[in-house]
């Protein structure tokens, strides 16, 4: 049974809200921000598989990768958004040994476009270890927004997201 309380879920809230939290600290400035948004993500990625699969949002620009997609796919994100899918709160973080979700609002933004969703991350777990992830968003709402951000873009989904990184 999907729990708050297993320690899949406690994983969870800590890569969400943990990383909410550092991304949302007035205390902090931007070089302190930084550092500890990697250590952050040096701490997540020691619970991901090498061989960690993603399915990504979006309908034409959706892609199924490694961990090697992963790191160019989050760089490529940034570079067409000023805030680059931005956690601002979470209703529900469950999960049991094999799955777990998380169902929360985010944000996204480019210049004066602001896109504010209820979205969902899907996971899968072998072994305490996350293997797979999607992003569950509204998907032509997606490819609208990334698209506009290369608005002269032509080829792959994957092509998109390797683009220039």
């Amino acid at each position: 049974m999907l729990t708050e309380t297993h320690p899949n879920a406690q994983w969870l809230s800590d890569v969400y809200r943990g990383g909410a939290a550092i991304a949302s600290d007035p205390n902090l400035d931007e070089d302190e921000r930084e550092h500890r948004q990697k250590e952050h993500a040096q701490a997540i990625m020691g619970r991901m598989s090498p061989n960690m699969i993603i399915h990504t949002g979006g309908v034409r620009l959706t892609v199924t990768a490694g961990m090697d997609f992963l790191t160019k796919y989050h760089k490529r994100r940034a570079m067409l958004s000023d805030v680059n899918v931005q956690p601002l709160g979470f209703d529900q973080i469950l999960a049991d040994d094999y799955y777990g979700i998380v169902h929360g609002t985010f944000r996204t933004a480019r210049g004066d476009v602001l896109w504010t969703r209820v979205g969902m991350g899907a996971w899968r777990f072998e072994d305490g270890i996350a293997v797979e992830h999607w992003e569950l968003s509204n998907g032509p709402k997606w490819d609208e927004f990334f698209l506009a951000g290369d608005p002269d873009f032509n080829g792959s989904a994957l092509e998109f997201w390797t683009r220039g990184v």
